[in-house]
């Protein structure tokens, strides 16, 4: 996508600085061997067992104070891995989102990425409220992007394959917010590769957007496609939830959201896509959301609803009562709220009315800035539409092996 451009400056600096990457390295290993060393991984499958891979990358949890307003990079707009690696919010994030992916049967992970300074990669690119740091910002997505084509590449050479008979697995690719934005440039470099599109079930690129430009400049986008039905393989997922229709200009007087102009966006309680620019011919009902899953963290980190302990409620808050669910095989401490929430996709973003939102997952319970109006639910996407999205991780699967793959044999199979 155009704000993704790396001007020729930047890619001078990337040069001039690859030592660096290494430097932030948690070993000596550097490039795809790094990924060899079982500690960069944030989760690795114990026994890699089922027949699909989901390889997943977490939002931004690290938010540095930088106070130069300029293009010069220095090392703080990047986390290393030795800080991915003591950081809990990683834990947290990857937990919560990628618990969807348990159920239906799949072996996960997680690359640890030196992650970009995420709220100064916005400002610079997305709002563009600091636009002086433009290039630096540039530059620590692509020190953030190579580890995760590392972790790619390696993943792809050393584990997504069969033990047996050494066939490669199918495997969906998953994200959110910076996660996504890394996943969204490798789709664009890595797959006009005709043998990568037939090995991926789906792409859920969530919490990010692409764009009619972003379609338009990379063939390997227009190959896969935005996902429009509820079945679909081999191609996109993305949404962003939001109060208002439109771009990120519309959550408020200073810029939040995360919403692009001329964004695509699929609706995850129908499966149905909307283009730049479109809107749902109507809004669908709470009554098609299969149920909301909120976690309840231990600190440091606080639960997704409710203010931390010693906190005031405030008015029309009530306290949640947690209780154990089996998730993905795990015992896990949350809440669950079936017909959590409509949807509609509208101008680019997935619209929904937070004023309707029962408790105890009414808007003001929810951490902030999300529970603030006018609302954006950017660290909430995958939770209010959970089970909808754990549903079709089976379908799409499902869907995948139909003409295509063998379960019993595990061999590729020809049309």
């Amino acid at each position: 996508m155009k704000i993704m451009k790396i001007w020729i400056k930047t890619i001078i600096m990337l040069v001039v600085l690859n030592p660096l990457i290494a430097l932030n390295a948690s070993s000596n290993e550097t490039g795809v061997n790094k990924y060899s060393i079982s500690t960069n991984w944030q989760t690795l499958p114990a026994n890699a067992s089922h027949a699909v891979d989901v390889f997943f990358l977490y939002p931004t949890t690290y938010f540095p104070d930088i106070k130069s307003n300029s293009s010069a990079y220095s090392p703080i707009w990047n986390q290393t891995i030795r800080q991915a690696q003591a950081d809990p919010s990683i834990s947290t994030q990857v937990a919560s989102k990628s618990s969807v992916f348990n159920k239906a049967g799949t072996n996960l992970y997680v690359p640890y990425f030196q992650q970009a300074a995420g709220l100064y990669v916005l400002e610079a690119l997305l709002w563009k409220t600091n636009e002086a740091n433009r290039a630096a910002a540039n530059l620590a997505l692509e020190i953030a992007y190579k580890d995760v084509e590392n972790a790619f590449d390696y993943f792809l050479s050393h584990y997504s394959k069969d033990d047996n008979n050494n066939n490669p697995r199918p495997f969906i690719l998953a994200g959110h917010s910076q996660g996504s934005n890394l996943l969204l440039m490798l789709l664009q470099r890595r797959f006009s590769d005709a043998t990568l599109r037939e090995r991926l079930v789906a792409a859920y690129v969530i919490g990010w957007s692409i764009t009619a430009d972003d379609i338009s400049n990379y063939p390997a986008l227009s190959q896969l496609g935005i996902c429009s039905s509820r079945v679909q393989t081999g191609c996109i997922i993305t949404y962003n939830t939001q109060q208002n229709p439109g771009d990120f200009s519309q959550t408020g007087p200073s810029p939040t959201g995360i919403v692009q102009a001329n964004a695509y966006s699929v609706n995850p309680l129908t499966w149905a896509a909307s283009g730049p620019n479109e809107m749902e011919t109507t809004a669908v009902p709470a009554t098609e959301n299969l149920g909301a899953l909120f976690y309840k963290f231990q600190p440091p980190v606080n639960p997704q609803l409710g203010p931390p302990p010693g906190g005031r409620l405030a008015e029309g808050q009530v306290w949640p009562t947690w209780k154990k669910y089996l998730i993905g095989g795990v015992d896990v401490d949350a809440v669950v709220i079936a017909n959590f929430t409509g949807a509609q996709n509208n101008q680019g973003a997935l619209v929904i009315d937070p004023t309707a939102l029962p408790k105890p997952g009414n808007y003001q319970n929810l951490n902030a800035p999300y529970n603030l109006l006018p609302g954006w639910y950017h660290n909430y996407d995958y939770s209010f539409f959970f089970f909808n999205l754990e549903l079709n991780v089976m379908d799409r699967i499902a869907s995948y092996y139909i003409g295509r793959y063998e379960v019993a044999t595990k061999k590729w199979t020809v049309y």
